[in-house]
Parts: structure tokens; sequence; C-alpha cells
């Protein structure tokens, strides 16, 4: 459940230009009668998301001159729920639309309200193109909801020149590892109803193990597991880790590591694109240099959780639509398509469309074979070892989860300013 939201003054005004060009952003009329629309949503919280959904488009359009694809643009806000009795057009639970990119924390809300439908085999890869926790993040009760896209999750980043003296096994560890210096130390964001929301429920599965366990420790929250998180922020330099303009532009957090600021980042993988930018730019560090560690959040060990973005298909989506909407998933599971969404052209569309050169997105695709493939691992060396730790993470579910992690976050929030007052 990715709510990194990279932005900046750049992706702003790129997405003003966007949304008045291209027409990104609004389910506007066909200007040409003869084509037929399919909107769609992507998950929108990814790198560099206005020249995504814009090639996206335009490579779509291409191959299927007779179809207009209208992307939603739900990057204003996709998970909070508007107030009771109001309606949020960004609000991905309030969009009625004929496919959408649905993170797997909505997945059993979605079937419950019969707001998306079974998908055909024919148009879904085999179990064994995904991975493990790909495929069951895309399905509910046995049944197959979603075409898996990406999978997400929070791991532990540092440099070769920062290397563990053993395995981080438990919080603990990562407590030694990281160290006392004041300053060189620790970033993550801890702020946001949603992040600690997640971080509060990673945190519970590491000490419960499983759903079965952790579902009765969320409501109420359990102090033990808020306990966790505040020794995670005590890891923090004074002052950090909790700064509402940081967390608004996450990526902050990966330039200051990049800068050599901190010895130890946590984040999901694409928060490497922010961390490559800067130190590519700046020349103090390369993709070579990264390394990548499962994160612990308590001392009985890591127990790793993960996010499943799914394609899925509108109940109002039938016949043509429906064929419409096959195509489409069709063309957003080639390898070629995931190739320009990893390794995208361009920082921005206020520079040259011809580069310099490509910084890896650093998402994670939920189909295996780009884990292997030597164009990506060119340019981003950890694939293989972010597969070796997602691959195998739980992939949480149920009814109101969403709401549940949002109304939980509230403890936790005041569990941390309580133990470091801001």
């Amino acid at each position: 459940m990715r709510r990194v939201r990279f932005l900046s003054l750049v992706l702003v005004v790129a997405g003003l230009i966007a949304s008045t060009q291209l027409g990104l952003c609004r389910p506007a009329e066909s200007q040409e009668p003869h084509r037929q629309q399919l909107r769609v949503v992507l998950y929108p919280f990814i790198p560099e998301f206005t020249y995504a959904a814009e090639t996206v488009k335009r490579l779509f359009e291409a191959e299927n001159p007779d179809i207009e694809l209208v992307v939603l643009d739900l990057s204003d806000n996709y998970y909070a729920p508007p107030k009771p009795g109001k309606t949020d057009p960004t609000y991905i639970g309030n969009v009625q639309t004929d496919v959408y990119e649905l993170d797997s924390v909505f997945l059993a809300d979605f079937v419950k309200d019969r707001k998306i439908q079974p998908l055909k085999d024919d148009i879904l890869l085999p179990q064994g193109a995904l991975l493990e926790n790909a495929y069951i993040g895309s399905m509910l009760g046995g049944t197959r909801y979603g075409s898996a896209h990406w999978v997400c999750g929070d791991f532990l980043f540092y440099t070769k020149d920062s290397v563990p003296a053993g395995d981080l096994k438990t919080l603990k560890d990562v407590e030694d590892f990281v160290g006392s210096d004041p300053k060189f130390r620790l970033l993550v964001d801890l702020r946001g109803r949603l992040t600690l929301g997640e971080f509060y429920l990673a945190s519970a599965y590491a000490k419960y193990k499983d759903w079965s366990a952790v579902k009765d420790h969320i409501n109420p929250a359990d102090p033990s597991v808020e306990a966790d998180l505040v020794r995670v922020l005590k890891m923090c330099p004074t002052g950090r880790c909790r700064d509402q303009v940081f967390h608004e532009i996450t990526g902050i957090y990966g330039q200051e590591f990049a800068l050599k600021r901190s010895k130890a980042l946590i984040g999901y993988s694409e928060l490497l694109h922010s961390v490559l930018k800067e130190g590519i730019t700046d020349g103090t560090l390369s993709d070579a240099d990264l390394k990548v560690a499962s994160l612990p959040l308590d001392d009985a060990g890591a127990v790793p959780i993960s996010w499943v973005d799914s394609f899925a298909v509108g109940t109002a989506c039938i016949g043509d639509c429906y064929r419409r909407a096959a195509k489409f998933i069709k063309f957003m599971q080639r390898d070629d398509v995931y190739l320009k969404l990893l390794l995208p052209d361009r920082p921005s569309f206020l520079l040259s469309p011809s580069g310099p050169f490509p910084i890896p997105a650093y998402l994670l695709p939920a189909k295996a074979s780009l884990y292997s493939d030597s164009t990506l691992l060119s340019n981003a060396h950890l694939y293989p070892d972010l597969r070796k730790i997602i691959e195998g993470a739980s992939v949480p579910t149920g009814v109101g989860l969403n709401q549940d992690l949002r109304t939980v976050s509230s403890s936790v929030d005041a569990a941390l300013n309580k133990a470091v007052p801001q």
C-alpha cells in the first residue's frame, strides 16, 4: 500500500501540463466518435507517475487505434474516504470506472460491495509466472479478481560502506547496527495515518506472526506493538522522521540518505528512485553502493508483509467494454511495457525527452521474469535480493482494513508524540 508521494514543484507543474495537454486527468468526451473509451485508474504513487501515465496511454493507443484510453488520476487522494454523506472523486472507493489498479488493502471491500468481477483465465497470467505473494494478493476466497501488477513492502537499506556485522534478525539487531551517533543513524517516515497504520500492522505481524492472531491486536491498539515503533523513532536523529513536509515529499528521506546523512533508511523499494536520483546527480552514491535487508520490527524477528496492486474490472464493464479491458490488461502484463515504467526515459516533462539516462524506478513487478531481466539488472542490481525478501511476505486483507489502519494510527501517533515530543 504505497503512500509514497513523489511530489515536488516539478511534478506538480508536470501534472498540470499533462492534465491540460494530454487529457489524463479528466474523462473528456472523445473527439473521434469512432473510438471507444476505456476508463482506467492507474495507481498514482509511483516514481514519475505523469511520465508513466502518458507512456501507457501513448503506447496502448498506438497499438489499439480504435480505443481512447482515459487515465483517471487519483494522486490527490486514493486512500482517504470522505466524511459520511460526502463523496470525493479522487478516493478510489468513490470511483466508478472500467478498470481499477487496486491496492489489496481494498480488495475485500470491493468484492463485498460488488464493485469488481472475477476475471476469466484467458486474461490472467498463470500462477507460475507471478511472485507467490502477487498471486495470493490478487485473489479472495480462491477467486482471482485481479491481474497482479506491482507488489510492495518496507525494507531496510544501507550501503556497502556501512554493512552490519551480522544478520539483522531482530529489532535489537537493527538498534545495534544503527548505533548511537546522534546525527548519523536512521531515516524513516513516521507520519501520516496510513503510514503509521501500516507500520503498526507490520510490527504486529512480527510479534504475532499471522493474521489469525494479528487481527485481534488492531482495535484497540496493543501497547507492546506501539512500543516497538517508539524504539524505531528513537533511532532517528533528534527532530527527524516526523516532519510533515518530509512526509508529503517522502523522497526527501531518500535524498538525505544519498547524501550520507544517515546510516540506514527504511522504506519501499521505489524510494530508491529518489536515492539514486540524488546520489547520481550529486556524485555521492550509485546503484552498486546499495544494500538491502529484511526489516524486523520486533525482537521476535522479521515477518514481512506486502501489498499487491492489481488490475480489476468493474462489474458494469461487460461485453465490448470487457474485451477492451482484456486488451489493456494483457498489454500491461508484457515485459516491454513493464520495462518502460521500471526504467523511465526521462526524470520529468521539464527535462529533455532523451534523458540523460534512465534512473530505475525500483518498483517491484508482480511478474517473476522481470527479476532476471538483464536490461533491468544492469541498471538496478538489487532486484534478486528484493525478491527473496518480499516473495514470501504475507498479504493482509479484510473488510474495512483500510479504515482500521487509519483508526489505529491515532493511537500510534499519540504514543510517538508522548515518547518523543515534537
